[in-house]
């Protein structure tokens, strides 16, 4: 069963979050969503800064649609069997997606030469399905990776290591500090919280870090650091830290 957890699109029909920060419109909701694809996908398939804002005037099918079509490299194509060309290779996992693709329901094959369309088949195995265009991230997924990338090239003189739940940047010099990503929606009054702050507990209490932030995608209510205090943390040293984490940035 589909959950409020995953963003993106089943055919015409797509899922994108609630209006949150200055993303009020569709639009801005499915640039969001081909700018942060980009840190999943990564060198299968990535949108330029034109395309995404030039394709989220459209549905996200269209988009991926597009993209599939234009690593199509039709010019490498070969539609006779026989072809004396030793120097042939034949890819044989892409082709077969690929074939499946452009002609579902035919018994037709094209021929596809060596692996440079790996990335191509790729994408299409991402978001073909059932014979059926349809691409669902997990959103928190998506932010753990906008904030693991945003944090790399901010601090890039130091060691930044992905932990998959969380974040940690380490250095000689430097204690480190552990950073939890979620994507939710934080009412500043009534922040849900509770889960990455039991990580955080037990982060502490170990003795592996004493300076934990929880990052959340930044909204219209949420625009400043939360200190957080806990009872059971008052006789040792730490810091823990509710931290708005703007996404504005793949907007321009």
């Amino acid at each position: 069963m589909l959950t409020n957890n995953f963003i993106g699109f089943y055919e015409d029909k797509e899922y994108l979050p609630k209006d949150f920060d200055e993303f009020n419109s569709i639009i801005k909701l499915r640039q969001l969503f081909l700018n942060l694809s980009n840190n999943i996908f990564r060198c299968t398939c990535k949108f330029s800064k034109y395309e995404q804002i030039k394709l989220a005037k459209y549905s996200l099918m269209s988009a991926f649609t597009y993209k599939i079509s234009m690593l199509m490299p039709f010019s490498f194509i070969r539609t006779n069997k026989k072809n004396d060309n030793n120097s042939f290779k034949l890819c044989v996992n892409s082709t077969k997606i690929i074939n499946n693709y452009l002609n579902p329901n035919s018994k037709k094959s094209i021929f596809i030469p060596d692996k440079n369309l790996l990335p191509l088949a790729k994408l299409i195995s991402y978001c073909y399905t059932n014979n059926k265009m349809q691409l669902l991230i997990d959103k928190h997924l998506l932010f753990h990776e906008f904030v693991l990338k945003k944090i790399k090239k901010l601090h890039n003189d130091k060691t930044v290591i992905d932990l998959g739940d969380s974040i940690c940047i380490k250095s000689e010099d430097f204690v480190g500090l552990k950073i939890y990503t979620s994507w939710k929606d934080i009412e500043v009054k009534k922040p849900n919280i509770k889960n990455e702050l039991e990580d955080a507990i037990k982060s502490i209490k170990k003795g592996e870090y004493y300076q934990i932030y929880l990052a959340y995608p930044k909204n219209n209510e949420f625009k400043k650091q939360i200190p957080v205090f806990v009872d059971e943390l008052k006789n040792k040293e730490y810091q823990i830290k509710a931290i708005p984490y703007s996404l504005r940035s793949t907007l321009k």
